[in-house]
């Protein structure tokens, strides 16, 4: 898993290169300018793919990355379970480091790591085993000198889902962030109750596209089936029947590709034989798998983070044309007379400011209105819940529940233990189905709001030409949105606020691969999530919906005397207690579950006035360079022009070059 990358690697570091080189002719014109190119230019050589593997204790995801690794670098036995959060990245040679959340660091050799990390308990305590241990850990970072990892990618181990909560949150809250994430399932044991509802409550509502699902241990079906081919094939229907929605990828199915079953431990052994064991390791399903999120790393993601570097240049070339043009207009005014220009246009540049801060106001409406919108739709919501929470009771499996049962402590415990399983899956069902439609609503809204900036974009950019225009004494005309090459400069604000605030590098490069209406739903994915995240945890508190629920029935469940009558009789008590409860403590927490919306619209709005200021502050600075330039200039007219005219060469090869280098290998076309 190398080939493809070393080759997109190649051409990150050329467009790199580029960026550099241009940097250094722009500098004496526009240091500012140059400084970005050369940041640019950096975070491309340091680019990382963060691949971030899941799973429950013992699903194999340690076996699989030791595969992919080639070595068994991470802690595996019988039952394999990764107690920490470890990072494997490049390095010369191997070492680990085990960082302490303190700040102190342990340096291990891989024996000891292996010996101190690896849990020993049986699979039921090894969550507890985790907390009681590895508490004060924050993570292992192993350097291994492969390849792989040469080309930036950054494998990420993470503790078992079924780990203790406080880590399994701090697995799933990094998974926008994620390039790719793996989540690992064993064929012996598929799909589990625990694994079901993390793709109910965790994945589905985030509409991630960067999905795998290696299916590990096929190998020992061998052994726990007599038929082991149909046993797979049982495996193979049911995730279709489950995944495929979290395999689909701009409408295309890529199950076949996604899902993809795996003997990690012979891929292990095969890698290690001398020479290589080909044909065992091809049987493995190892490298296919890799192959595949190879491709998606580079088609999805590497391309993205080339496109970003070409649009780098290509906002910079036109700032530079109109920079070229200005002095070329100028060039033949004296100081007085800029400096007098310079003056006269300060209250209209002022008044540039002036439409950033009505756009600043848009704003706060459209966030006051989500405030109200969002808060009415989560109590209809509720309240929808609280409705059909007795009818859905009436459906929920409680076993053959006997009367005697109910009459004793470990009977009306294994009563409340179901109910409390059959309750926390429906409301998470129901908590993912509003998750999800609240991402079309904000995709709307900010459609709308996009609207509604459109007169102010527009006088903003007509504010600014006719700036521009009379400071160059008429000779030079700054060209209107609508004219070809330009971007309009509500796309352009909204550009800047979902890249720079909204969108994890994840998320930002799979929204900008499909231009900008995918960034712009990217951005309202991850705005419909933070708003839920926000919303529900301010609602719910530590205690939960099924908690909540629970103490407002367990007296019901008491009443449950008769086996013919149970359901009935405690739907009718569910009813009689939820009757206004829940929409109640909605409109208790009002206040507070308002604010958590605002909070949740408030990257958004930063990053959208933050554009519309700095885009005044670029207007006032392009004057100021200009006289700037002007005063530290002895050379002539024609002296500045050549000079000019090397760097829009420069500017117009490195744009030429970096598109190319963007469209890849087998699309040279630039056009």
């Amino acid at each position: 898993m190398t080939h493809t990358l070393d080759d997109f690697v190649r051409r990150r570091t050329d467009a790199a290169s580029h960026l550099d080189a241009l940097a250094e002719a722009l500098r004496p014109v526009d240091p500012d300018g140059a400084d970005y190119l050369e940041s640019t230019a950096l975070r491309a050589r340091e680019g990382r793919f963060v691949v971030l593997l899941l799973g429950c204790f013992s699903s194999g995801k340690s076996t699989l990355l030791n595969a992919m690794l080639g070595q068994p670098v991470l802690p595996v036995k019988v039952n394999p379970c990764t107690a920490i959060l470890t990072e494997v990245v490049y390095g010369d040679q191997a070492s680990i480091d085990v960082v302490h959340k303190g700040g102190e660091v342990d340096q291990l050799d891989v024996p000891t790591f292996v010996e101190r990390y690896q849990l020993r308990t049986d699979e039921d305590r090894a969550g507890a085993e985790a907390s009681d241990r590895f508490g004060d850990i924050d993570r292992a970072i192993v350097r291994w000198p492969l390849p792989l990892l040469r080309n930036g990618v950054v494998l990420l181990d993470t503790p078992g889902l079924d780990d203790d909560p406080s880590r399994t949150a701090r697995t799933l809250a990094s998974l926008p962030d994620a390039d790719a994430v793996i989540f690992v399932l064993s064929a012996t044991r598929f799909l589990t109750e625990l694994e079901r509802r993390t793709l109910r409550q965790d994945l589905f509502p985030l509409g991630l596209s960067n999905l795998f699902f290696p299916v590990t241990m096929v190998d020992l079906l061998d052994a726990l089936t007599p038929d082991p081919v149909a046993a797979l094939q049982r495996v193979r229907a049911e995730g279709h029947e489950v995944l495929r929605p979290l395999c689909t990828v701009d409408g295309e199915d890529r199950f076949e590709h996604r899902f993809v079953p795996l003997d990690a431990r012979s891929a292990v052994k095969a890698r290690q034989s001398e020479p290589d064991d080909e044909d065992r390791l091809e049987a493995s399903g190892v490298p296919a798998f890799e192959e595949e999120l190879e491709r998606f790393l580079v088609d999805g993601r590497g391309r993205a983070q080339l496109h970003h570097m070409a649009q780098a240049v290509a906002r910079l070339h036109a700032e530079a044309r109109r920079q070229a043009e200005v002095d070329r207009a100028t060039a033949e005014t004296s100081m007085e007379e800029l400096r007098a220009r310079q003056a006269e246009l300060a209250p209209r540049v002022d008044q540039l400011r002036a439409i950033a801060g009505r756009v600043a106001d848009s704003i706060d409406a459209f966030v006051e209105r989500q405030r109200l919108h969002i808060f009415q739709d989560l109590r209809r919501f509720v309240a929808e819940v609280e409705d059909e929470l007795p009818d859905a009771v009436a459906t929920f499996d409680l076993g053959n529940t006997a009367a005697l049962d109910l009459l004793t402590p470990a009977g009306r415990s294994r009563v409340e233990t179901t109910l409390r399983l059959e309750l926390e899956t429906w409301l998470e069902e129901r908590l993912a189905a509003w998750q999800l439609q609240l991402q079309p609503t904000l995709e709307a809204s900010l459609d709308q709001l996009r609207a509604e900036l459109a007169a102010d974009a527009d006088d903003f950019d007509v504010l600014a030409g006719g700036i521009v225009t009379d400071f160059a004494g008429g000779g030079f005309v700054l060209p209107h949105a609508e004219a070809e090459g330009n971007v309009d400069p509500v796309e352009r604000w909204f550009s800047v606020a979902m890249g720079a605030a909204l969108l994890s590098p994840g998320a930002m490069a799979a929204g900008w691969a499909q231009g900008y209406e995918g960034a712009l739903k990217g951005a309202a994915g991850r705005i419909g999530v933070r708003v839920a995240i926000l919303t529900l945890g301010a609602l719910l508190g530590p205690v939960g919906w099924a908690g909540l629920v629970l103490y407002l029935i367990s007296d019901a469940v008491l009443l449950v005397l008769t086996g013919g009558g149970q359901l009935r009789r405690l739907r009718n008590q569910v009813a009689r207690k939820l009757k206004g409860q829940l929409v109640a403590q909605v409109d208790e927490g009002q206040e507070g579950l308002e604010l958590k919306v605002v909070e949740g619209f408030r990257p958004l709005r930063d990053g959208l006035v933050a554009a519309a200021e700095a885009e005044a502050s670029g207007v006032r600075n392009l004057l100021e360079r200009t006289v700037t330039a002007r005063e530290a200039a002895r050379r002539g007219a024609v002296e500045r022009e050549q000079h000019w005219e090397d760097i829009l060469a420069r500017f117009a090869a490195t744009d030429a070059a970096v598109r190319l280098l963007a469209a890849g290998p087998e699309t040279p076309d630039i056009s």
